[in-house]
């Protein structure tokens, strides 16, 4: 694991997405474990990680896709820990709704996700624990969120990080509901811009410090 902030940690040997882990409170979560075949590679990681952070106590996806959330249910079987998953992304795994394009649907076929049984499904904006605050950040899919942990953001899929800690639009053909995701967008940015982000950690950019914050 790549120390990134204060109890805050990249995973180096998963597939799929970038992964991370923060450790606090007596709790330590894996965001983002990735795809099946990255399974041995991150328990490995974990299990090596664990005096710096502690047991793994839950697993947290910022949304439903393949290589965000594919090992989520072996990890959690192995691990023992809690998943957290978006409430509409969890209808879509669970086949309560059929996702809305055609991209989306031939890639659920393609690439499966089993869902977690015991999954916990958020709702609204919350904390998985003290310190790692979940509030929804809809549009890549239904039940996208993404996490902030003290000064680091996860954003998942949400938006494309630059270099500079700066926002845009997520490719298109991945997106649910074009709208929605650039009113993400947006929100991010505020947040960014308020001050209380330092780190940027999204699906596929490299990490980012934010412009407020560089020397």
């Amino acid at each position: 694991m790549r120390l990134i902030a204060q109890d805050c940690y990249q995973l180096e040997h998963q597939k799929g997405s970038h992964g991370f882990v923060v450790a606090g409170a007596g709790r330590a979560a894996v965001i983002d474990p990735g795809m099946s075949s990255g399974f041995d590679g991150i328990v490995a990681e974990l299990r090596a990680g664990e005096s710096t952070t502690g047991p793994i106590t839950d697993i947290v996806l910022t949304h439903y896709d393949a290589d965000h959330a594919q090992v989520a249910q072996r990890l959690q079987e192995t691990l023992g820990a809690t998943v957290w998953i978006g409430a509409a992304d969890a209808d879509i795994l669970r086949g309560r709704v059929e996702p809305r394009t055609v991209f989306r649907k031939v890639l659920k076929k393609v690439a499966r996700v089993p869902f977690p049984e015991g999954a916990r499904e958020l709702d609204g904006s919350g904390e998985i624990f003290s310190g790692l605050e979940y509030f929804p950040t809809p549009g890549h899919t239904p039940g996208h969120y993404a996490y902030q942990w003290r000064g680091v953001l996860f954003t998942g899929d949400a938006a494309k990080v630059s270099a500079d800690g700066t926002v845009s639009d997520f490719y298109a053909i991945v997106i649910n509901d074009k709208p929605v995701a650039a009113r993400t967008v947006q929100l991010l940015a505020e947040r960014i811009r308020s001050g209380s982000v330092d780190w940027i950690c999204s699906g596929h950019n490299a990490v980012a410090r934010t412009s407020a914050q560089t020397p």
